[in-house]
């Protein structure tokens, strides 16, 4: 398991069978948001908090290193990845008036296509959440 901490820039990955910590991972701020999918090498992880608001971290699930900082959207609220019900794409949103919704290859980690919305907050992906999948929240 792992968790953001809100206050500090930093992520905790914790082992949920004795309650261990396993390590810290030194993020540029704090953040929010934390996704993976159970085909993804990587958890992708904001920096929703700070001057960084606009960076997401890329992380090695083996490693546990950042192996990659995206900033598609310089200066703005970048947040909230969420992968599609294969895999293949990773969404992020840009929390802006002026946002998108950023399509990702989650494998090769370049941007596919930018949708313009307003502030798009969630786009969820139902058959993820229903089916409890490995590495989305519940």
């Amino acid at each position: 398991m792992a968790t953001p901490h809100l206050k500090e820039g930093i992520l905790s990955v914790i082992d949920i069978d004795n309650w261990t910590l396993i390590k810290t991972i030194k993020m540029d701020g704090p953040g929010f948001f934390l996704r993976s999918h159970e085909s993804s090498p990587y958890v992708w992880a904001d920096v929703f908090f700070g001057p960084h608001k606009d960076e997401m971290h890329i992380i090695d699930k083996q490693s546990l290193e950042i192996v990659k900082t995206l900033n598609p959207a310089p200066g703005k609220t970048v947040a909230h990845t969420e992968f599609t019900r294969d895999g293949r794409y990773a969404l992020v949103s840009v929390w802006e008036d002026d946002g998108a919704v950023i399509v990702y290859d989650a494998k090769t980690l370049e941007e596919v296509k930018r949708l313009p919305m307003r502030k798009p907050a969630g786009k969820y992906n139902v058959w993820n959440k229903i089916t409890f999948s490995d590495g989305t929240s519940h």
